[in-house]
């Protein structure tokens, strides 16, 4: 599997914002690493260029899973804690 695939996955994205979600909670630099995040999967976009059929959900599900599983991961934390 190639490095771009794995970048353009929406699992890598997801794992991410779990990961960031459940180590560091709800905290600044929680929050500014997910804009970080959001910033990058901006780039990720311009770089892929124009959306085709074959590929175009699992490219703008990245954004999307990164919030939602950085979500996921301070409720967890949350219960766990």
């Amino acid at each position: 599997m190639s490095v771009k695939k794995i970048i353009n996955s929406p699992f890598t994205w997801a794992i991410v914002g779990f990961i960031i979600g459940i180590t560091l909670g709800v905290t600044t630099l929680s929050v500014s690493l997910l804009a970080t995040g959001f910033g990058l999967f901006l780039v990720l976009l311009m770089r892929n260029g124009p959306a085709q059929n074959d590929s175009e959900g699992m490219l703008f599900a990245s954004g999307p899973s990164l919030l939602v599983l950085w979500l996921l991961g301070f409720i967890v934390r949350g219960i766990l804690l």
